[in-house]
């Protein structure tokens, strides 16, 4: 390759010295023009996804404020975006246009906002791209401010570059190839030559080959025109890839020689000519051209390039174009009628179920070559989430087809929250096999909105749906549980169902959103069900309980326990008809290893087994801490069995098949991993429960912010332990050598410190209620169990007697009544959900219960730029305290749209960090869900 010499404005060579001069004149006036561009992509649509990023762009006109850069850099959905000049000044950009195809687009700034500096826009010189030209790459590099990066055009007749076959790829263009180590981050980037004239745009780049990728500026030149007389950019297209293909493929796919004689004769640099790749099935070409048609001219104009063709069908929107083609060595003639590629660029997008549906956009449909019908599914959110894959194409929705986004939103608004509603579809991996699955309808957690791109504003203006229709009454059902010749699982059939929980909103340090586990009837009167919390983590959920695999009918939380890791939730049993549901018969009594039990379980197809084995032991349940904190069981002992069991829980019988235990699932971290095992759950736990619910109470746990271990008796010693207090604990419990040990403290539990060895109790009844409990008692008494512990905490007030530092201690200490409602508020706020900090939080991290608890943002939000993470508390809004969340409210009530906040954040281990945050109220408003006694409500603020 020869390197071109660079020259003067007259063409005469330059000396090294003044090149040098040259490039660096040129250089201070490109880079004045070069912006770094914040971009926040607010919704996932087409082939984007969600999320903050940042990119560079350059002034092309400076009197309009339009800068250039990539398609991909202004989004083909909402985005949110501002410019950082080279002076550090912050400017709004507004998407002006993006290319439907071609990967460059235009954001605009109000060049009267610009203070301190007035940048020279950059031309734009596609001519002046030649192989050998020395470059300079002037961007924002791999997340810094400003680099240049030099090359060397290479190659002008490039592929366009494939990112991969479900991101957004250029096609039906030449890319430039240049020798040059630019990365991601410069892309938008102006590649320029010695003069400052930009030859190319930067698109993309391969590291292993220290090479680098720019879009040709033919087609960029004339949508800037267009861009600044404040006309529409006519964009026409056969629905059709083309491939440049080099003569000697040419001739084995049967291109005649004359044919070959006359294209070069027109154009003897020309390597090739265009060969049809793809097509879309339907199209406006479907049954005029196929893989391999060679297309020699279009209009009787010879073609060898892109460009020309892209003239010929921008010119040509809505009516015919004349081919002529070989096909096989046959030479023919088509005409199809060039369509509108705007118009099958989707620019309108609904909004459901924390989901968002559009039209099939042609950048999707062509790589899987499938026809442009259906309603794509850009994200599932929490709606969709049964179809188990993000980018589907919906062919139908309760039966009826959906060929597109309206019909779509027709059948949607039809249907009542709580539907159930068949959805069919197929994974663009997969086009030809189609599935089913069965969505539930929600109207209830998110809202359902239809949104518009406005080219005006550059906004994507939501239109609130018509609220739902009425749900129709739900109708009892009777069926019949299958029969068992096993009496061992007959007894139980009647009292064994399946819950699934699906949670809309991850609060509370959740994990995941759906889950499935067993439960127990304890009430078939009032339709109570006993589960795990792994099933159950929070009370912000969807429950739904399965009958012996035949039905299914909705329940609600009623009692989730802080500790222990069962969660007690209700049906209504109006529904079960005159099934035959039986409430369980439990035995709650200790537990010893080596004793015999039955495990009755249940597989999560619904089908119930059962097996003999033995207790193995009964120990404390000692749990990794999980990050960030979310439930985890504490203070109580599991049972282990002997054999290992696979289920998603049931329960531990004795011989007589009453109730021992429920097996259950214990969720827990191990490092980053989320994991499971099952255990038994003494039945003992739910005495003092079910005697309330029984007798019409609101149940209760008394909480005393602390969490428990046990030592033995011979390591209390070694903590000063005196031989009195060892033998009174030696006469309590002469088979337990334990101690309890205050592992955990909490801010809500003053007194106590990690260490204390607990010794005896004595409770302090306040109210009568509590001292006529049977298991209450005001008489100091050893204890050395969880059990024991929980019992007298009942009272609501305990003089304990500790071992601190080697000497007794008494200390006055409160229990705290948890009504087992768990987080019952949660706000939305710049893309943040905010809650009070969780009773997990306080008691693993010793967390304050004050401040605005981040649990969870949505990327391509003002948090997430803000990075405003997960497991932080805000405690200040510009210097205002913010201690829950109407303190925070009330600061920033006030607060306009696009108005920058002070945050000032303390995160898990007490470090204090002060964030600013923009908001951005037009795709993240602020809203609030409540728990109240009709169940859960959204509600704007």
């Amino acid at each position: 390759m020869t390197t071109t010499t660079e020259r003067d404005p007259a063409g005469d060579p330059l000396h090294p010295q003044a090149e040098a001069q040259t490039w660096r004149a040129s250089l201070q006036r490109v880079c004045a023009a070069v912006v770094s561009v914040r971009i926040d992509a607010t919704r996932p649509f087409d082939t984007e996804w969600n999320g903050t990023s940042q990119a560079t762009a350059f002034v092309v006109d400076a009197g309009l404020g339009i800068v250039l850069t990539n398609r991909h850099v202004v989004h083909p959905g909402p985005v949110v975006a501002e410019a950082v000049f080279l002076n550090h000044e912050e400017i709004p950009l507004r998407p002006l246009y993006r290319d439907p195809v071609h990967d460059f687009g235009f954001y605009q700034y109000d060049p009267s906002a610009l203070r301190f500096m007035q940048p020279t826009a950059l031309r734009l010189a596609p001519e002046k791209a030649r192989v050998g030209t020395e470059i300079r790459v002037v961007g924002n590099d791999a997340g810094e401010k400003l680099s240049i990066l030099a090359g060397t055009l290479a190659r002008l007749d490039r592929p366009a570059p494939s990112y991969g076959v479900h991101r957004y790829n250029d096609f039906n263009t030449f890319y430039i190839q240049a020798a040059s180590g630019t990365s991601g981050g410069s892309s938008g980037s102006p590649v320029v030559d010695i003069h400052g004239d930009v030859v190319g745009l930067n698109a993309g780049s391969r590291t292993q080959a220290a090479s680098s990728f720019f879009l040709p500026l033919d087609r960029v030149v004339r949508a800037l025109e267009l861009v600044r007389a404040g006309l529409p950019v006519p964009r026409g297209t056969l629905m059709t890839t083309f491939a440049y293909t080099p003569y000697d493929e040419l001739r084995r796919l049967g291109l005649r020689q004359t044919s070959e004689q006359a294209a070069r004769a027109v154009d003897p640099e020309a390597t090739g000519l265009l060969v049809v790749e793809k097509r879309i099935p339907g199209g406006v070409t479907d049954g005029l051209l196929e893989p391999g048609d060679i297309l020699l001219r279009a209009e009787g104009r010879e073609l060898a390039d892109f460009v020309p063709l892209d003239e010929l069908l921008d010119t040509h929107v809505g009516r015919p174009l004349d081919l002529d083609i070989e096909r096989g060595g046959q030479p023919m003639r088509v005409r199809p009628v060039v369509h509108d590629l705007h118009a099958i660029t989707p620019a309108s997008f609904l909004e459901l179920g924390g989901g968002v549906l559009h039209d099939l956009s042609y950048q999707r449909a062509r790589n899987p070559q499938v026809p442009l019908r259906g309603a794509y599914l850009a994200s599932a959110g929490y709606m969709f989430a049964p179809l188990e894959l993000e980018r589907a194409v919906i062919l139908a929705i309760a039966g009826r087809p959906t060929p597109d986004l309206a019909t779509a939103t027709e059948i949607l608004q039809s249907l009542p929250h709580g539907a159930r509603a068949t959805v069919r579809y197929y994974d663009l991996e997969a086009p030809t096999r189609e599935r089913v699955a069965v969505i539930t309808i929600d109207r209830r957690w998110f809202a359902m909105t239809h949104h518009t791109r406005d080219d005006a504003t550059g906004l994507w203006p939501g239109t609130a749906c018509p609220p739902p229709p009425p749900a129709p009454p739900p109708q009892p059902t009777t069926i019949s549980f299958p029969h068992s010749d096993d009496p061992r699982i007959a007894g139980l059939l009647p009292s064994l169902v399946t819950v699934d929980a699906a949670i809309p909103y991850k609060i509370d340090g959740v994990h995941a959103i759906r889950f499935r586990g067993a439960g127990l009837v304890l009430d078939a009167a009032r339709g109570l069900v006993v589960t795990d919390r792994n099933t159950v983590p929070v009370a912000l959920v969807d429950l739904r309980i399965t009958l012996a695999g035949g039905l299914e009918i909705p329940a609600e939380p009623v009692f989730l326990h802080p500790h222990h890791n069962y969660a007690i939730v209700r049906y209504d049993p109006a529904l079960v008809g005159d099934t035959p549901v039986r409430s369980a018969e439990l035995h709650p009594r200790p537990l010893t290893p080596g004793e015999p039990v039955r495990v009755v379980a249940l597989k999560a197809n619904h089908r119930v087994f059962c097996h003999n084995t033995e207790i193995s032991a009964v120990e404390p349940v000692d749990l990794p801490l999980p990050r960030p904190p979310r439930f985890r069981a504490m203070n109580l002992e599991r049972v282990t069995l002997a054999t290992t069991i696979e289920s998603i829980g049931g329960v531990l019988t004795d011989a007589d098949s009453r109730v021992l235990a429920l097996w259950s699932s214990f969720s827990y971290q191990d490092n980053k991993e989320h994991r499971t095992g099952e255990f038994g759950l003494p039945a003992l736990l739910l005495r003092e429960l079910l005697d309330d619910l029984r007798h019409g109470r609101e149940p209760v746990c008394w909480d005393l912010g602390v969490e428990l271990g046990l030592i033995s008796l011979a390591e209390a010693r070694n903590h000063g332990l005196s031989a009195a207090a060892a033998a009174r604990l030696e006469a309590h419990d002469p088979v337990r050598r334990q101690v309890l040990s205050v592992t955990r403290t909490s801010v809500a539990a003053p007194g106590w410190r990690a260490g204390d060895l607990l010794l005896a109790v004595a409770a302090v009844p306040e109210d009568s209620s509590a001292a006529d409990r049977p298991h209450v008692s005001s008489d100091s008494r050893p204890v050395n169990t969880f059990r024991e512990v929980e019992l007298a905490a009942a009272a609501g007030r305990l003089r304990v007697t500790v071992l601190r530092d080697g000497a007794e201690q008494q200390l006055d200490v409160r229990a705290v009544a948890h009504r087992g409602c768990g987080t019952d508020r949660v706000i939305h706020w710049a893309g943040a959900l905010l809650q009070a900090p969780h009773h997990a939080a306080q008691i693993q991290r010793n967390l304050p219960p004050e401040g605005a608890y981040i649990s969870l943002y949505w990327y391509g939000s003002p948090a997430s730029r803000s990075r405003l993470r997960a497991a932080r508390r805000i405690v200040a809004v510009d210097g205002r305290p913010t201690l829950d969340l109407d303190a925070f409210l009330a600061a920033v009530a006030d607060k306009p749209n696009h108005a920058s906040l002070r945050l000032k954040t303390v995160d898990l281990d007490d470090k204090v960090e002060l964030i600013t945050l923009r908001l951005d109220l037009d795709y993240f408003p602020t809203y609030e869900l409540r728990r109240t006694a009709d169940g859960w409500v959204r509600r704007a603020l």
